[in-house]
C-alpha cells in the first residue's frame, strides 16, 4: 500500500509527504519488493530497492517498523516475532529530490513440514516364495498421514495400503519406494533395496513399541522384541538414539524429551547369525519453538557468523541439528535465528568465517561464552527463547617466532582426525590462536611467543585430552605434538571399559616412580605385547615389548624427566589396548 497521493497541479507532479517531483525531465521515485528466505526462517526477509531516478540515488534509508533501520540498498532483515510491520524506504537523489514508499508486511509463523516416510520389509515364510510384509513406520509430528503410495520396483501396479504384502516373482534386488502425504500437504519419500533370494535368512531382527497408558508419561515407551530365528538368540542390543542403550530383550525406556528417535535393535544367535532393524518412532506430541540471540564481538555485534545448533541427550550424547548464517547484508544487529526446532536441551556454537572483519580477533564460542561444549550452558527449549546472546572469546594479539605442529587423534586410534578445531591456550587459558586440522589431520601454529601453552582439540560431543608445551630461548620449535579426543570424560574410564570387555588388566607400581617401573598384565591371551610411552605433549618417547600374562616387566626410566606420562599396552592382533598414567618423580 502506498502512502502517496498524486496531484497534478500546473503541469508539475507533486508527491504529498515527500520532495519528489518531475520537472525538467528529472524524477526520484522510491519503491521496493521483498522475498522470504525460508532457508533460515519465515521471519527472514530480503528487501530489494526497485527505486528509479533520472539522476542517481545517493542515500537509502529503511525503517522496518520494529525500531531497526538500515542504510543499505538491498538489506536482509530478521523480524523477531510474528505481527504486522509498516516498512518504509526513503531515498535521496543527486539532484536534491527525495521520495519514500511504505508497505505493510504481515509476518506469520508458518510451521514447516516435518513428515518423514519410512518402512521395513521382512520375508513372510508362511506365504508363497518371495513374499514380503511391508510395514509403514512413517512419522509426522503435528500432522496426520492420509495417503500411502508403494512402488515395489518390479513393474507391478502401485499399492495404496498402509501395510501391504507383496510377492516378487523372481530373486533379485528391487528398489521399493514409499511416498506419503499428510492432511497439511506434506509429502515425503523413502526407498530401500529389497534383496530377494531363494536362500532364507536364518534370523531377522524386528520389534514393536507402545507408549505407557497408565501413568500418562509420554516419554515412557515399552519395547517388544519380535525377532525370528532358526536357532536361539543369545544377545540383544538396543540403541535408543538418545545416548542410552539396553541389552534386555524387552526393555522399558524413558526418553529425555518428546520427539522423533531412530531406534535400532541388533540381535545375534548361537549359530552366529546377526541382524538389525531400525526405524523412527515418535515419542509423545513434540512441540516446536524458535530461539534467537545476538552475537557480540566486544561491544559491537558481528558482521558475519555461522551458528551451529546441537541437541543434547543423555550421557553427553550430542547430535547436530541445524546451521544458519549471518551475512554482511543482514541488518539485524548480529542476530542468529533457529526457527521451529523440536523441544529439548540444545547447545549453540558460533564460528566467524574468514570473510568476517572479526575472524582474526575472536575464537569459536558456545552460548554461555565458553570455548568447550562440555563446560558451557545448555538451552532448555520448552518455549520460544529470545536474547540468547553469545559474547565471542577474544584472541590475544601477540606474535613471536616459535612454531608448533602435530595431529589430532581419537581415543587410541593412530588415524588422524580431519577438520577438527584446535585451540592454543596460554597458561591462564586465554586463547592465543585456533586453527583446523588439514586433509591429513595435521595442524600448525606459527609465530607463537615464548611461554607455557595448552593445546586442545574441540569437537562437540567428544572430550578433549590436552597437551602441554613450553617455548623458551632454547626451544622455539616443537614437532609432532598429538592431542586426543575421547568419547568419555577421561582416558581412565576408557581403559576400565576395555579391561572389562577383554578381561585384561594392567597394574603399574610404584606410581609415582623414581627409577624402575614394574608392569604386570593379567588375563591376557596374547603372548606378544608391545608398549609405548608418551609424554604429556603426546610425543612418543620410547617403545618396546612386555612379558605375557602373569609375568612382570621392569622398565628403567632414569632418562625420563620429571612429569606425567602415558603408558600404552598394545596386543599383537590389536584385540585390545590399555592405557595407564604414571608420574616420574
Amino acid at each position: 500500500m502506498r502512502n502517496k497521493i498524486i496531484i497534478l497541479v500546473l503541469g508539475l507532479l507533486l508527491s504529498v509527504g515527500s520532495k519528489s517531483l518531475i520537472a525538467g525531465g528529472t524524477s526520484c521515485t522510491a519503491d521496493f519488493n521483498y522475498t522470504i528466505d525460508t532457508d533460515i526462517s519465515y521471519f527472514t526477509y530480503l528487501f530489494y530497492s526497485t527505486s528509479s531516478t533520472t539522476s542517481s540515488i545517493v542515500k537509502y534509508k529503511w525503517n522496518f517498523g520494529d525500531s531497526i533501520e538500515s542504510i543499505k540498498e538491498n538489506p536482509e532483515h530478521q523480524f523477531l516475532e510474528e505481527g504486522i510491520y509498516i516498512v518504509t524506504l526513503s531515498i535521496e537523489c543527486s539532484d536534491g529530490t527525495s521520495d519514500s514508499y511504505t508497505d505493510t508486511i504481515s509476518v506469520e509463523k508458518v510451521v514447516p513440514f516435518s513428515c518423514m516416510a519410512n518402512f521395513t520389509a521382512i520375508i513372510d515364510t508362511l506365504q508363497a516364495d518371495y513374499t514380503y510384509q511391508f510395514t509403514d513406520h512413517s512419522v509426522s509430528p503435528g500432522d496426520t498421514i492420509i495417503s500411502w503410495t508403494w512402488d515395489f520396483g518390479d513393474n507391478t501396479p502401485l499399492n495404496y495400503s498402509q501395510h501391504p504384502q507383496h510377492n516378487y516373482s523372481n530373486p533379485g534386488n528391487y528398489i521399493a519406494v514409499l511416498i506419503i502425504g499428510t492432511s497439511q500437504s506434506c509429502s515425503s519419500m523413502y526407498s530401500d533395496t529389497i534383496k530377494v533370494s531363494s536362500i532364507l535368512p536364518s534370523c531377522n531382527a524386528d520389534f514393536s513399541f507402545s507408549a505407557d497408558s497408565v501413568t500418562g508419561n509420554q516419554e515412557l515407551i515399552f519395547f517388544f522384541d519380535q525377532s525370528s530365528s532358526a536357532d536361539s538368540i543369545i544377545s540383544y542390543h538396543w540403541d535408543f538414539a538418545d545416548g542410552d542403550s539396553s541389552i534386555s530383550q524387552n526393555p522399558v525406556h524413558i526418553f529425555p524429551n518428546q520427539g522423533v528417535y531412530d531406534v535400532k535393535l541388533s540381535i545375534k544367535t548361537v549359530g552366529g547369525c546377526k541382524s538389525s532393524m531400525h526405524y523412527p518412532i515418535q515419542v509423545g506430541n513434540p512441540q516446536k519453538y524458535n530461539m534467537w540471540g545476538r552475537v557480540y564481538v566486544g561491544n559491537l555485534t558481528t558482521d558475519k557468523c555461522i551458528a551451529l545448533l546441537y541437541k543434547e541427550f543423555n550421557n553427553g550424547y550430542i547430535v547436530p541439528i541445524d546451521t544458519v548464517r549471518l551475512t554482511s547484508v543482514n541488518d539485524t544487529l548480529g542476530v542468529y535465528y533457529f526457527y521451529q526446532v523440536l523441544e529439548g536441551m540444545h547447545k549453540v556454537k558460533v564460528i566467524l568465517p574468514e570473510s568476517s572483519d572479526y575472524d582474526k580477533f575472536y575464537a569459536p564460542t558456545y552460548y554461555g561464552d565458553n570455548l568447550f561444549w562440555n563446560t558451557t550452558s545448555s538451552m532448555n527449549l520448552n518455549t520460544d527463547l529470545s536474547l540468547m546472546n553469545i559474547n565471542m572469546s577474544p584472541i590475544i594479539q601477540q606474535t613471536g617466532n616459535c612454531q608448533l605442529n602435530g595431529s589430532v587423534m581419537q581415543n587410541n586410534s593412530s588415524v588422524s582426525q580431519v577438520g577438527v578445531q584446535v585451540l592454543l591456550l596460554n597458561s591462564i587459558f586465554e586463547v592465543y590462536d585456533y586453527t583446523f586440522t588439514d586433509g591429513l589431520g595435521n595442524y600448525t601454529f606459527d609465530d607463537v611467543p615464548q611461554g607455557n601453552y595448552h593445546v586442545y582439540a574441540e569437537v562437540t560431543g567428544l572430550y578433549p585430552i590436552p597437551a602441554q608445551i613450553v617455548f623458551n630461548a632454547i626451544t622455539d620449535t616443537i614437532n609432532n605434538v598429538n592431542v586426543y579426543l575421547s568419547k568419555t570424560n577421561s582416558m581412565v574410564s576408557i581403559d576400565k571399559a576395555l579391561e572389562q570387555k577383554n578381561m585384561v588388566t594392567m597394574s603399574l607400581y610404584p606410581n609415582p616412580v623414581e627409577n624402575n617401573l614394574n608392569i604386570r598384565i593379567t588375563g591376557n591371551k596374547s603372548r606378544m605385547l608391545g608398549y609405548r610411552i608418551f609424554n604429556n605433549m603426546g610425543q612418543l618417547i620410547r617403545e618396546g615389548n612386555v612379558k605375557s600374562a602373569g609375568q612382570i616387566t621392569t622398565l628403567n626410566i632414569n632418562e625420563l624427566h620429571s612429569g606425567l606420562y602415558l603408558l600404552k599396552i598394545i596386543s599383537n592382533n590389536e584385540e585390545f589396548t590399555l592405557v595407564k598414567k604414571f608420574i616420574r618423580k
